[in-house]
């Protein structure tokens, strides 16, 4: 955060089904809120880099289920359209009537059928590499979801320290920070991701079912696209309605760690609009 900003205040967070969730509330002005939500496997704190360059100052970053601090039985419901209650109910214990949602990866899923139901509570809405790419109607779900299963780690903290640095020009101290809430370390010194394997694959599941064309065809909030590209290769987003895509060539899929300001500059942005 800035030097002169506040550290954030826990929002405890109840659920529909009878869970809890946490969320960090940085609240150093007045003005249209934003709510932050993470992709697959992290949680809020990831987003520090891009808070502490952000000039809003009422935000909220949520740790969405099975996420972070907001610890859940891998038998919970992982599917979009709960974590887009969960969300709707992070909005109501900071009191945010109209919001800026933000998603990523993953998230931008559940912020897109938050504005689907609710576009009542969404001013405008920003998807960074997600929610804009669904299964095609001929691929093989099983083989796609083995096809993203991720490592199961379990080597030693600082091996995947070393891994992450050397293939990222931008990792510093201040991105390692952001993603150190993401694991945990065993009794045997081997890093492991938070979330563990089983929620993980559970929490795919939900997307892999989430039906992302059906969302777009009945959205009507005001939407930035954030298209994360390899250079020469464009991906092809064919898209209802009328969303701002921002091509975005050069850009990893975690540009909130590697364009920070950038993505901060798009926030705020956003709702300087939705303000006025």
């Amino acid at each position: 955060m800035k030097a002169n900003s506040p550290e954030p205040r826990q929002v405890f967070v109840p659920t529909q089904d009878g869970h809890e969730l946490v969320a960090d509330l940085y609240s150093q002005t007045s003005g249209m809120p934003v709510l932050l939500l993470h992709g697959l496997s992290q949680q809020g704190r990831f987003w520090a880099p891009v808070i502490a360059r952000m000039g809003s100052g009422l935000i909220l970053a949520l740790d969405q289920r099975g996420h972070g601090r907001s610890d859940l039985p891998k038998e919970a419901d992982f599917g979009i359209r709960r974590c887009a209650d969960d969300a709707l109910r992070a909005m109501d214990e900071a009191s945010f009537e109209r919001t800026v949602v933000v998603g990523h990866s993953w998230g931008a899923s559940v912020a897109l059928e938050l504005a689907v139901r609710h576009p009542d509570r969404v001013s405008a809405l920003v998807l960074v590499d997600g929610g804009g790419w669904g299964i095609p109607v001929n691929v093989d779900i099983a083989a796609t979801r083995e096809r993203l299963r991720p490592p199961a780690l379990g080597m030693p903290a600082e091996e995947l320290w070393t891994m992450v640095s050397s293939g990222s020009a931008w990792f510093n101290d201040e991105s390692r920070a952001a993603l150190e809430p993401t694991f945990v370390v065993d009794e045997f010194g081997a890093i492991r991701t938070r979330i563990g394997m089983d929620r993980h694959m559970e929490v795919l599941d939900g997307l892999l079912n989430y039906d992302t064309l059906a969302a777009w065809e009945s959205l009507t909030v005001p939407t930035w696209l954030v298209s994360c590209e390899a250079p020469g290769q464009p991906r092809a987003l064919n898209l209802p309605g009328n969303p701002i895509i921002l091509r975005w060539e050069g850009a990893v899929h975690d540009v909130p760690l590697q364009w920070p300001v950038l993505v901060a500059g798009l926030i705020d942005q956003v709702v300087e609009g939705a303000t006025a």
